[in-house]
């Protein structure tokens, strides 16, 4: 199993270097809508010092994003200008690539929940890549709340709920706290690291992916009911994508503004349908096939192998140079690949 290491990561971790962008601005990367979202708390609906914010409307959950990073700019401009370097972007470009791709969208048809003829802007609750991302909005914000990053107390934001399946859903720091005291308690971390100036892009990556990882785990486990939603093969690409991201954390993908945004350019450009089978779906770049072919081999071995795949390659990756020599081999393979 060990020869398909290098392939998988390079094509997963998608790991590339800024020449590679061809913009002329980094507001040219900036996930759908970015300008027009909300980039301060007293852009929401304020009742007695408390904002409240509706996080199923892509305009209002995106400006939590928005507000996370332009708060915790300070924390990464020793990495590099124009805050391109806070890891956080990985978050709300995803958050975008969701809304393009139509996969925030209600699955099942009954409501005209995100779909372009009916309310774009609303997020669907049916959804299991809206429900997913709620998690890894909510969580890492009110654990920014929580940790004092974002200037308010924990008792002055609350977030409202879908309107079904409300239990799942934690709505301000106390219940997010209480219901995922893990997730909240590696958050937090991550946070009160950032503010070490001490500390290196290596060393935050770490524990941002320490969060994410349990985020993640959380969630699968509570929406996997969602994926009888969609077609066998987005369900599949869904169930890959969740098992990716262990990947993804073991060799510490930098989720900066600019890598973030060109490794997304080989994912799969709209929901896939019955037919659609990778490497072989004509309207999708060579790449994104085979990305998307990578990602289901990745999970078949992983699934295969009872997860031992990915306890070798999380030790592999434990190797600071290791993941140089990775990271290295990801460079080469995305400039060939483009």
């Amino acid at each position: 199993m060990m020869f398909l290491l290098p392939s998988l990561l390079c094509a997963l971790a998608g790991y590339v270097s800024a020449f590679l962008v061809e913009t002329s601005t980094l507001t040219d990367l900036y996930p759908p809508l970015w300008k027009d979202c909300p980039s301060q708390f007293s852009d929401y609906k304020t009742e007695d010092g408390v904002y409240t914010i509706d996080p199923w409307l892509y305009p209002e959950r995106m400006g939590m994003y928005k507000i996370l990073i332009t708060l915790t700019a300070n924390y990464f401009e020793r990495f590099g200008p124009n805050n391109e370097k806070n890891i956080l972007w990985g978050l709300p470009l995803q958050h975008g690539w969701q809304f393009n791709t139509g996969r925030l969208t209600d699955p099942t048809n009954v409501t005209e929940c995100g779909k372009e003829n009916g309310d774009h802007m609303c997020i669907s609750v049916n959804s299991w890549w809206a429900c997913m991302n709620y998690y890894l909005c909510a969580l890492p914000f009110l654990s920014a709340v929580e940790a004092g990053a974002l200037g308010i107390s924990s008792d002055q934001v609350t977030l409202l709920l879908p309107p079904k399946d409300q239990m799942y859903f934690c709505y301000d720091v106390t219940t997010c706290r209480s219901s995922f005291p893990d997730a909240m308690t590696k958050w937090n971390t991550f946070f009160q690291k950032a503010k070490d100036l001490s500390k290196t892009l290596d060393e935050l990556l770490k524990d941002l992916w320490i969060a994410h990882e349990a985020t993640i785990e959380v969630a699968r486990n509570i929406f996997h009911n969602r994926l009888q939603y969609y077609s066998k093969p987005e369900s599949d690409f869904e169930k890959s994508w969740a098992t990716a991201v262990n990947y993804i954390a073991a060799v510490r993908f930098e989720t900066s503004l600019i890598k973030t945004h060109e490794f997304q350019k080989a994912l799969p450009p709209r929901l896939l349908n019955s037919g659609d089978q990778p490497p072989l779906i004509k309207d999708f770049t060579d790449s994104q096939n085979r990305v998307l072919f990578l990602l289901n081999l990745l999970y078949e071995t992983d699934d295969n192998s009872d997860h031992k795949f990915l306890l070798l390659v999380e030790t592999v990756m434990e190797s600071k140079i290791l993941r140089k020599i990775a990271n290295s081999v990801m460079e080469q393979f995305i400039q060939n690949m483009i």
